[in-house]
C-alpha cells in the first residue's frame, strides 16, 4: 500500500518527482511532478513544472503545463499559468487561469505512449 507523499509548507524543492502514490504539496517545488495517482497542490503550495497525475487539485499556484488523465479541480484559490490538458474539469468561482485547455478522453502524455508502444511490441 502507498502512503501519501507530502511536502509540507516551508519545505523548498528543486528537482522532478516521481511517485506511485497519492501527493500533497503545501510547500515550494520547481520541477515536474508525475504520479499515478492523486496529486493535491494546497493553497500554501507552489509548482513551478508540469504536473502530470490521475487526480488532480490545486488550491495553490501552478506556473506550468497540467496533464490530468481523470479530474482536475480548480479550487477558488488557485492560480495556474499553463495550458491544461484534461479527461474533466471542475473550477470553483474565483480560480485563476491563464492559458489554453484541451479536454481529451484519452490523455496521449509520453509516459503514456511509451507505455503503449511498450505493450504493443510484446
Amino acid at each position: 500500500m502507498q502512503g501519501i507523499n507530502l511536502i509540507n509548507e516551508g519545505t523548498r524543492i528543486t528537482g522532478d518527482l516521481v511517485a506511485q502514490g497519492d501527493v500533497r504539496i503545501d510547500g515550494f517545488l520547481k520541477g515536474d511532478v508525475n504520479t499515478r495517482a492523486r496529486l493535491a497542490i494546497g493553497a500554501s503550495g507552489q509548482v513551478e513544472g508540469q504536473l502530470t497525475g490521475s487526480m488532480v487539485d490545486i488550491a495553490g499556484e501552478v506556473k506550468g503545463d497540467v496533464v490530468v488523465t481523470g479530474v482536475l479541480t480548480l479550487r477558488k484559490t488557485a492560480k495556474i499559468r499553463g495550458d491544461l490538458t484534461v479527461g474533466k474539469l471542475v473550477i470553483e468561482e474565483g480560480a485563476m487561469f491563464s492559458g489554453q485547455c484541451t479536454m481529451t478522453e484519452m490523455v496521449n502524455t509520453p509516459t503514456h505512449a511509451r507505455r503503449a508502444s511498450e505493450e504493443a511490441a510484446n
